[in-house]
């Protein structure tokens, strides 16, 4: 588990003897900082005598190798018997006689493995332990002390690192086993495709040198092997430990694992790891993580470590379904199962939250905050930016209060009272909003008064929870209670990359700490790993991607070339196309016209796609009266996955009449779709994407103005990005022929001509819709001449 020569004893207590039931409503809202800042506090008024911040290490054997055990002991006095003291801080929101029996028993059993420690290299004959418990609301401190002679607690410490040394061996063990296969490990295509050993090479180098790379590969380039394949290597050679590959969607981590089990057939010996959303996971159809309503929960840890042996043991891939099977044979949570197997794994394939996300990253391995041996391959890494702005967003609205004040009912006065200060808040923004006769107000300033009643309330709600835990509204309580708490967790980052604003929509009210520029906080997080591999098909501008992802001025960016043959694509823009908004209705005729010559050129499969389902509505109607024999799908709105199974498989190879998908830019099918050979010959983009005017994307323009980069960063390059992914469901291997359309005049411009990649330089700018049907008649001919 641990592979340095250090074991911390608090990860030690918590491995070996961790015990009880996983419990949603165990929470608490104060950071590090504030349990620091008490820490501090208690330290102080402890008296001149009272030694702080102790650290204490004993060096032992395990598996033949020399370990140090270590800690730090918060403070060491001698009483008023003249008896040594050892003393550890805790805080929580609980009052101490609320703590759950299994929690107490942590906190002691980490402070006797400092007790072993100490008394032996001291030599005294027994010890005085002390807990210190601060509860956070109250204020009230609750001082525990037990003597434990030194023979009980070296056989405590030894009992429990007999414990700790068989998994010990067994990660020792696996790790030889692993760097062996790695080193060996062949290219598992044999062969490199064009641009691949290029890619491959650039992401070693990166690695050695402990750098952030930005690369743009285009479809078809085989991104993923081509990181994940050196990146291994590396593993083997010892410069790394730990892959954590990340991504946007679900088909981009099947993907992965399909790379992994193409790489497990050249005998590679690695154990990976696919995390899947808790809500997808969970075996009960109404998710509760109380002991009371899940078994699964109900002594997770009691079962847990028999449950990890076992699949440790048996597998290497920890799909979803494998996670299943075990955690069903154990009565495990399969969520919690999956990521406590994490710990053990090589290679983690999961969403960008569970590194990036302040609220539900992976603790276990970032929590330090520090660098470690970790490699971060980022993939589809455009979506990154939205992304990244929502996780460092928070919002909270009035209506959440005011039903949470209706949950409570008159179950607690104080509690109501402390959720009337925050409505009273809201009442005030409210009638801000009256008196400037705004529904939309934006300030650089964070609400403080807003943040000191939230947090007032948290604490409350801290407090009031371990005695009501049987009530039937407590889901819905603790839904915004945990939005509460994401308010005040994304108020600790506020500073000038972020603004706040007030919003009256649909006679609601809400507040939103909106970031603006996540870079920095994205650095923050990459600054963990030895190096990050950032990587999409559509990431040009690279400076704009470098930029805003949390590049270093130092940080590398490439560009593959596209690896199939330009021939294979006609690139077309329609200039004659005006779909700008005021000119959609008289351009519609053209429109359509364009769109009926691309296809009457050659029966087949196309995809038409549009800014908005409104314009995809109108052209809809327009080409179906022109167009009634042509056969056509839509995409709705909102589609399930088996929705979206049926529209793809609708796209079948050679066609027997000529089959339009109407879709919109940004959409399901705009990006991750694979429809090779003839299941897609052609796609049509209609207008540059932009996105929507709204307040959002207009305070993200004026935040980037002062670089005079306004228009560019919210509107052109966003949209770009939509129009790119687009058009690559066209050519996705070197044998696939087709046609990309945009239509619109924009599109000819120098302003948008320099957001385009370089094999995009060639496409063919065009006056007629005659011009474009001479132009695809010939493409086609020339590739059916071949």
């Amino acid at each position: 588990m641990f592979h340095s020569e250090k074991i911390p004893i608090r990860r030690l207590v918590e491995f070996i003897l961790r015990q009880g039931s996983i419990d949603s409503r165990r929470t608490s809202n104060h950071t590090a900082q504030e349990g620091a800042r008490i820490h501090r506090k208690l330290q102080k008024e402890a008296g001149k005598g009272y030694q702080k911040e102790v650290k204490i290490a004993k060096e032992v054997v395990l598996n033949d190798k020399p370990y140090f055990v270590e800690g730090r002991m918060d403070g060491l006095f001698t009483n008023e018997q003249e008896q040594l003291v050892i003393d550890e801080i805790k805080t929580s929101e609980s009052a101490f006689e609320d703590i759950y029996d299994e929690q107490l028993a942590m906190y002691w059993h980490q402070i006797k493995c400092y007790g072993a420690i100490y008394s032996e290299q001291e030599e005294l004959e027994e010890i005085t332990l002390q807990l210190t418990y601060f509860q956070t609301t109250t204020e009230e401190v609750t001082k525990t002390q037990k003597v434990f002679s030194r023979i009980e607690l070296k056989q405590f410490l030894d009992e429990l690192l007999e414990e700790y040394e068989k998994w010990l061996i067994f990660s020792e063990n696996w790790r030889t086993v692993r760097n062996q296969s790695l080193k060996e490990l062949p290219f598992p295509y044999g062969e490199y495709r064009k641009g691949q050993r290029e890619l491959a090479v650039s992401v070693y180098k990166t690695i050695l040198s402990e750098q952030r790379l930005f690369v743009e590969a285009p479809t078809g380039t085989g991104k993923t092997i081509s990181t994940l394949f050196p990146s291994l290597k590396a593993i083997g050679e010892g410069k790394a430990e730990k892959i954590f590959y990340l991504t946007a969607k679900t088909i981009t981590r099947q993907v992965a694992e399909d790379a992994v089990q193409a790489m497990n057939q050249k005998e590679m010996k690695i154990k990976s790891l696919t995390i899947t959303a808790k809500d997808k996971i969970c075996f009960l159809t109404e998710r509760n993580c109380t002991p009371e309503h899940c078994p699964f929960a109900a002594g997770y840890y009691d079962r847990l470590n028999e449950g990890l042996w076992d699949i440790l043991h048996h597998e290497n891939q920890f799909s979803r379904e494998v996670i299943e099977k075990y955690a069903q044979k154990h009565q495990l949570c399969p969520y919690e199962l999956s990521l406590d197997v994490s710990l053990w794994c090589d290679l983690i394939i999961c969403d960008y939250n569970y590194v990036f996300d302040p609220t539900v990253y992976l603790r276990r391995f970032f929590d330090e905050g520090v660098k470690k041996d970790y490699l971060f391959l980022i993939d589809e890494a455009h979506n990154l930016v939205s992304r990244s702005r929502e996780m460092y967003s928070a919002e909270l609205s009035k209506g959440q209060l005011l039903m949470m004040k209706k949950l409570l009912k008159k179950k607690s006065a104080p509690l109501t009272r402390a959720v009337n200060k925050v409505v009273d808040e809201f009442d005030r923004l409210d009638e801000l909003c009256i008196s400037e006769e705004k529904e939309f107000i934006s300030q650089p300033a964070y609400l403080d008064g807003m943040e000191k009643k939230v947090f007032r309330l948290t604490e409350k709600i801290g407090e009031w929870l371990p005695q009501n835990q049987e009530l039937p509204e407590l889901n819905q309580l603790l839904e915004i209670y945990f939005a509460l708490l994401n308010y005040l967790k994304i108020g600790e980052f506020y500073d000038d990359h972020y603004c706040t604003y007030i919003q009256k929509k649909n006679r609601g009210l809400s507040v939103k700490l909106f970031c603006l520029d996540p870079s920095y906080l994205l650095a923050q997080k990459l600054s963990m790993a030895n190096a990050s591999i950032l990587f999409s098909a559509s990431f040009t501008p690279l400076s704009y991607y470098k930029d805003i992802l949390g590049g270093e001025e130092e940080s590398l960016t490439y560009r593959i070339p596209n690896p199939f043959p330009e021939e294979n694509q006609r690139l077309l823009i329609a200039r004659y196309v005006q779909t700008t908004y005021r000119e959609r209705e008289k351009s519609l005729d053209y429109l359509v016209e364009s769109l009926t010559t691309m296809i009457n050129q050659k029966m087949g499969n196309y995809l038409f796609f549009f800014p908005s389902y409104a314009y995809l509505d109108m052209v809809y109607e327009a080409f179906k009266k022109a167009n009634p024999q042509v056969k056509t799908l839509i995409q709705q709105t909102e589609m399930n996955e088996k929705e979206r199974e049926l529209f793809l498989a609708q796209f079948v190879s050679e066609p027997q009449e000529t089959l339009i998908g109407f879709c919109v830019l940004g959409g399901v099918f705009s990006e991750g779709i694979d429809l090779k050979g003839d299941r897609l010959i052609g796609t049509a983009v209609i207008s540059v994407g932009l996105p929507q005017i709204n307040e959002e994307q207009e305070l993200i323009k004026n935040y980037f103005d002062e670089q005079g980069l306004g228009f560019q960063y919210a509107y052109q390059i966003p949209g770009m990005n939509k129009v790119l992914q687009a058009a690559g469901r066209v050519i996705r291997d070197a044998e696939d022929h087709g046609v990309v359309l945009l239509l619109d005049q924009r599109f000819a411009s120098p302003a948008y001509q320099r957001l385009v990649p370089p094999h995009w330089y060639r496409a063919q700018i065009l006056p007629t819709v005659h011009h474009l049907e001479k132009n695809i008649q010939a493409f086609w001919k020339e590739i059916d001449s071949k």
